[in-house]
Order: C-alpha cells, then structure tokens, then sequence
C-alpha cells in the first residue's frame, strides 16, 4: 500500500486476497494451487503486505504456518468487505451478459472436437459480428466450474461433473469409456473389451487433475477389476498417450469422443463393457444466467454433440 496524492492508502486487492488464501490454508503451496498462482507469488504478496501495514500477519517455519494475534485481526476485518466486493463483480458481470461476447471455457480436446463447428451452428453464423460475440478460453473442468461460479465464465463445455450449488449442467451427449489399442493389439479384433481384460496390461490414463470427479469413477472401476495401482500410468496429454500405445503397446483408457480427433492413425478404439458409467459431454452454465444467448449456445453445442459419430470409429 502506497500513499496516493489525495492522502489516502493505495490498496492492494491481490495481496489482501493472497493473505486470504494462506490463512485459510495456512499453507503457502495449497494457498497457491486455490488461487492459480505460483507459491513464491503468494509469499512475496504477503511479505509486501505485512510491510504496507508494518506488522507481521503470518509466522512462518519450515514446518507449519500460523497467524499472529495482528493477522488473524486483520483476516476477520477484511474477509466480509472483499467477498461482497467479489459478489458485486459476479453481479455486475451477470446482468452485463446482454452487452458483452459470452467467455465458452473448453476443454483442450472437446474445444478441438466441437468449437469450429460452433463457427457455422451458432446463429446468425452468416452475420461476421454476431460469430464474433463468444470467445474460447481453454481450461480444465475444475478451474471451469469454479470461473462459472464466479461468473468468469458464461459457458464452459467439459466431461462429467458432478452436482454443485449455483451451478447449471445440461448434457450434451453420453459416449463410452474406451480402451487405446495399437492396430495388431490382439484386444482390437474384439467389438469391445472389458477392464478385466487389462489386468496384466500398462494402463495409461491423462491427467488426474484434469477431472478428479471423472477420475474417481474410472478408479473406482480399475480396483473393481482387479488391476494394480501400479499398472496404471498417468501421461501428460492424449497425443503422448496415443504416440505410446503406438510404438509400445500399452493401452490407454480415454473417453471415446476422442476416436474423432485422434492424431494418430495407427491406434484403434474399443468400448470397454464393464466401466460403470458413460462419460458425459457437458455445458455449465451459472444457475442465475438465464438469457436467450447462453440457452441457444448450449442448444447449438447440443446439436454438434448429437451428429457426432463417434460410432464408425469404435468398429
């Protein structure tokens, strides 16, 4: 905080959020993984803080992080007023969705899959400024629900979420979990297959993180199987996982909409029978934005999910 020419303290909203975080985890790195920043970001928001007030807010050791009597004073006085000014921004930005281009959050892949489609179904495709009033912005499920949720985002177009608060989720298709096979895999010459199938199999799976709720349910159906944890390998993107089971023979287990986009030619698709339940393509939206512009997107991406034939790529 900075003295301004009219007398009055410069505030800094970032640092006030920052010092938030941390007392709410009192841990630096989980403080950052809830914000999105990098942890010597935060710590460095905090330290700049603590000198704008001239006291210290946090104690810090190698093992544990604590509030000092000042901090934790200082943490009720400010949590109220900026949550009500985070409220008047999701407000504001919700009554604004009429004036503005809608925010579509995607996943890397369905973005891929069904956004330049989005181009020629949206309405008014013909009219270069109305295919102008949305725009992408890539990011994974987690991070979309909650930018819906701050009203960040209008629409965010990802896998099967779970049920929260404040939050609409319309599905826009179901597709089959399928398994990853190189062509002369004996598993490809089976219609489908079942995860019992993989049990003696290196099993290759895309980031966790990316949908832990997706994640729980494909766990939950590995240990059913009878697979061990340690057969189970997790790579950094679908086109690494493709490029493995290509030239190494591992399996990977993917939502089939992927079949569509798969860069490479030498792996095929099977459904896997015995996976518990089909992944959805879904479109959240915030449960208070009710306009006709959000519900004739989502109509759109539904039209675009439902003439996907994902079909003739899993034979």
């Amino acid at each position: 905080m900075r003295p301004r020419r009219d007398g009055r303290t410069a505030v800094n909203l970032r640092q006030m959020e920052c010092f938030l975080a941390v007392a709410d985890e009192l841990h630096f790195r989980r403080a950052a993984d809830r914000l999105g920043l990098a942890p010597p970001s935060v710590s460095e928001a905090v330290a700049g803080l603590e000198r704008s007030l001239g006291s210290r807010l946090v104690e810090r050791t190698s093992r544990r992080v604590q509030l000092t009597p000042f901090g934790a004073e200082f943490a009720a006085a400010i949590r109220q007023p900026i949550e009500a000014l985070h409220q008047a921004h999701r407000t504001a930005r919700l009554r604004s969705v009429h004036h503005r281009d809608l925010v579509v959050a995607h996943t890397p892949e369905l973005g891929q899959l069904i956004l330049p489609r989005l181009v020629d179904a949206w309405p008014g495709a013909d009219d270069d400024q109305a295919r102008d009033r949305w725009r992408p912005v890539s990011m994974h499920t987690p991070e979309q629900l909650a930018a819906v949720a701050d009203g960040e985002v209008d629409v965010g177009l990802c896998w099967s979420v779970p049920e929260q608060p404040g939050i609409t989720s319309t599905v826009l298709g179901e597709f089959p979990l399928v398994a990853v096979l190189r062509a002369s895999d004996p598993l490809a010459s089976c219609r489908e297959v079942t995860l019992a199938d993989l049990r003696t199999r290196q099993i290759l799976i895309t980031p966790r993180a990316d949908n832990p709720y997706l994640e729980s349910r494909l766990q939950a159906d590995i240990v059913r199987a009878g697979i061990p944890r340690t057969h189970v390998k997790e790579v950094g993107r679908y086109d690494e996982l493709a490029v493995h089971v290509a030239t190494r023979g591992h399996v990977g287990v993917h939502p089939g909409p992927i079949a569509l986009t798969n860069p490479v030619p030498t792996v095929v698709f099977r459904p896997i029978a015995d996976a518990s339940d089909r992944v959805r393509i879904c479109a959240i939206s915030h449960a208070e934005a009710h306009t006709e512009s959000i519900a004739a997107l989502i109509a759109a991406m539904r039209l675009i999910v439902g003439s996907l034939d994902i079909d003739a790529k899993l034979t």
